[in-house]
């Protein structure tokens, strides 16, 4: 399946590095303007970026509340018309607000929502728009550090912006969890831990991060988990996950993935989604690898590429 139209390239900001073109590859690319921002730093160890005094400052901030009745009652009726006679499932919001320090070096949209790389994302959102406005969306990469939570996290911010669609961010890659460092917060339940809970009883309440001033529901995976059990991604408890998560009326569910080469994760993911999306990164991701990838999830469900 390939994306509609062509997506050409924006003209890299100011100081950035010449591209060089990655060959032809089978599926149309969708390129992110800019690389990496320099001053980002890659956290290896997600625990060096929350620091133990700092837990309880972040749970200081934060706000456990139920979905008003309003609301509940707005997504009742679109879980109605997603599946008839099926039930929505409870959903227990704990509100998180962003701390008043710099935003993760990622959140291309928080930092500079002006920026030709934030107007890139915005492009983004309308292209996966125009495929099918799929309600699950993958989103992975053939290896590792190649920028798929980077888009993750800002296709999600694009999607939920200005409170245009109801949108979670859902986070499944186990190893080396990253959305509750970016996010700063420390989630109430581990969401791997969910994943387990909700395989046995699926009629259980579900525990969700609400950020207000993005707009923005996250299903996290807590970076201090060291349940060895949990380094193992479920796919049927995924799968389950999803089908519930779908009847609570987002419109849009993103999940940043683990990377595809050396594992079978994305493609028990991509079972239970309706697309996926696969970064590439400039100098970095070859087409062998990129091919690699596609044929192994399938080509089926890949909507296009994303070059950033």
């Amino acid at each position: 399946m390939s994306t509609k139209g062509k997506f050409g390239e924006l003209p890299p900001t100011t100081g950035d590095r010449p591209r060089a073109p990655l060959p032809l590859v089978t599926q149309p690319m969708i390129p992110v303007s800019g690389d990496q921002d320099p001053g980002a730093t890659r956290v290896d160890n997600p625990l060096q970026a929350i620091k133990p005094e700092s837990a309880a400052a972040l749970f200081g901030r934060t706000q456990t509340i139920q979905q008003s009745p309003t609301m509940m009652t707005g997504l009742q009726a679109q879980s109605k018309a997603l599946v008839p006679g099926a039930s929505p499932p409870e959903v227990g919001l704990t509100q998180h607000h962003l701390p008043d320090e710099e935003p993760d070096a990622r959140m291309s949209l928080v930092i500079d929502p002006d920026s030709e790389r934030s107007a890139a994302f915005r492009v983004l959102r309308h292209h996966l728009l125009e495929v099918g406005r799929p309600q699950c969306v993958v989103v992975s990469s053939p290896n590792e550090g190649e920028g798929k939570t980077t888009v993750a996290i800002n296709l999600a911010l694009a999607l939920a912006e200005c409170g245009r669609a109801k949108v979670l961010l859902v986070e499944t890659h186990v190893r080396r969890p990253q959305l509750a460092t970016a996010f700063k917060f420390v989630p109430p339940w581990c969401f791997a831990e969910q994943l387990a809970a909700h395989r046995q009883q699926p009629m259980l309440p579900w525990s969700l991060v609400e950020i207000p001033q993005l707009w923005l529901h996250v299903a996290a995976i807590n970076p201090r988990n060291d349940n060895p059990k949990a380094q193992l991604l479920d796919g049927p408890a995924f799968a389950i996950a999803i089908e519930r998560l779908r009847l609570a009326g987002y419109e849009h569910i993103v999940v940043d993935a683990p990377p595809v080469l050396g594992s079978a994760d994305v493609n028990l993911l991509s079972d239970a989604a309706d697309a996926v999306m696969m970064v590439v990164k400039t100098r970095q991701t070859t087409t062998r690898d990129l091919r690699r990838a596609i044929d192994q999830i399938g080509s089926a469900k890949v909507v296009g590429t994303v070059l950033i």
